[in-house]
């Protein structure tokens, strides 16, 4: 029997049209797939919490094999990229033993796919300051032995990059433990001087770009169901060099928060969507984020508004300060301020937004930027570019493209071109 009968039999054939999402990062899962035809790209959430595409899975490869390893969660997002795609579906580590026994060449692939992991998380932890802890051997299939014992190798790998994954977000973490303001007191004033309604509803029908899941509130650890994007489904898009996605038949910027219904606490669905787990949830009951608009959730009989919009990402930074919020939380909260602003010609209050964003992202850069991809620096960078341009630091703004352009020297990546051509335009206002 070839290895392509062997998974035939053992799992289900799937095909997916394109941009179909096969599963979201932090789902919970205990299938693994083998790709047969077709490329699906895998996506990973970015600091400014939009997708970003990290490699592309092609025949022949696989993906979702932590989860059946040791049962965490999912660590991207998989999309299918192609009309046609085509995976097998293996379920349950019974059947996965199964293939172990009978696909030795299958093992020694998925070895190597988790020994490469656990040299790349060890290389972002030493970055991040943290001492690799003491781990077990890195295990060398030379020969196939059983099943069992293969099984048991791979677990001890799973976990290792699981222990070292945790270890890096713990040295985040800590950076992120002194609050940013001081929490406010009772009830407060969410909108600011000068905020004029603007009563514009998003009337388009966006059944389809969303998905229903059960999430756990960050602050009160309530469980409830909210409604999350799917961005197989949000249309072809764009990127600006502040960092903003656009979607060619979603405003996503209108969707991007969550509010509890027990709380009232508010943050984007990424920061929802994060596993928790905790022995003794406290219990708080009714609004515990007060403010003056009394706004305490969507109207969900009808599309939301821009002022929902607006008014989530007041609530989100207002949540921000009562609790532990790091710089990179209040900075994406008001870089999509300045860019709700912008599209409705508020100038005033969207050079408000942009100071605020650049302070903050400001103040992640020099708390994180050694610690991040190649691609997410240069990203920050621009980001900052783009916000001095606003508040008119040309020459700030060009230091920020010139580093750019040292980073990506000798690498093709958009970002370098249109860091080189932004230099250009920037000389000229000097």
């Amino acid at each position: 029997m070839t290895e392509i009968d062997l998974l035939r039999s053992l799992g289900s054939i799937k095909h997916f049209t394109k941009d179909q999402t096969v599963f979201s990062q932090y789902d919970n899962g205990d299938e693994m797939y083998v790709v047969l035809k077709g490329v699906f790209g895998v996506y990973i959430n970015t600091f400014t919490g939009f997708p970003n595409r990290v490699a592309g899975v092609e025949q022949g490869s696989f993906f979702g094999e932590m989860a059946i390893i040791d049962g965490s969660p999912r660590s991207a997002t998989i999309i299918s990229e192609d009309d046609g795609a085509v995976a097998v579906e293996v379920v349950g580590k019974g059947n996965f033993r199964v293939l172990l026994e009978n696909a030795p060449n299958l093992a020694i692939k998925i070895m190597n796919t988790l020994q490469s992991r656990m040299k790349i998380t060890a290389d972002a932890v030493r970055d991040a300051g943290k001492k690799v802890p003491k781990l077990p051997p890195v295990f060398q299939v030379s020969e196939y032995k059983d099943a069992e014992s293969t099984l048991k190798s791979m677990m001890m790998l799973a976990d290792s990059v699981r222990r070292m994954n945790n270890l890096l977000a713990a040295s985040k973490e800590e950076v992120h433990k002194a609050k940013e303001e001081q929490p406010p007191k009772d009830s407060v004033k969410l909108l600011p001087e000068g905020y004029a309604p603007y009563n514009i509803t998003d009337h388009r029908n966006n059944k389809d770009a969303f998905r229903t899941v059960n999430v756990v509130c960050p602050y009160c650890y309530k469980l409830f169901n909210t409604h999350i994007p799917i961005y197989g489904h949000l249309g072809d898009k764009t990127e600006t060099l502040d960092g903003r996605v656009i979607y060619s038949n979603l405003n996503i910027l209108i969707y991007t928060n969550t509010i509890c219904p027990n709380c009232n606490y508010t943050d984007s669905y990424v920061e929802f969507t994060k596993p928790r787990k905790h022995s003794s949830p406290p219990k708080f009951e009714g609004n515990q984020f007060a403010n003056i608009e009394n706004f305490t959730g969507y109207d969900r009989n009808i599309n939301r508004t821009v002022d929902e919009a607006i008014l989530s990402y007041y609530l989100n930074i207002d949540c921000l300060k009562r609790v532990t919020g790091g710089p990179v939380q209040y900075a994406n909260a008001w870089i999509r301020l300045y860019w709700l602003y912008s599209d409705q010609g508020s100038k005033d209050l969207a050079k408000h937004a942009a100071k605020r964003a650049r302070h903050y992202y400001s103040r992640y850069s020099e708390l994180e930027m050694s610690a991040l991809p190649l691609g997410d620096k240069m990203r920050l960078n621009a980001i900052l570019g783009e916000m001095s341009v606003i508040l008119g630091d040309y020459e700030e703004a060009l230091d920020y493209y010139n580093t750019n352009i040292v980073l990506g020297k000798g690498r093709k990546i958009d970002l370098l071109t249109a860091s080189l051509k932004r230099c250009k335009e920037l000389k000229k206002l000097l």
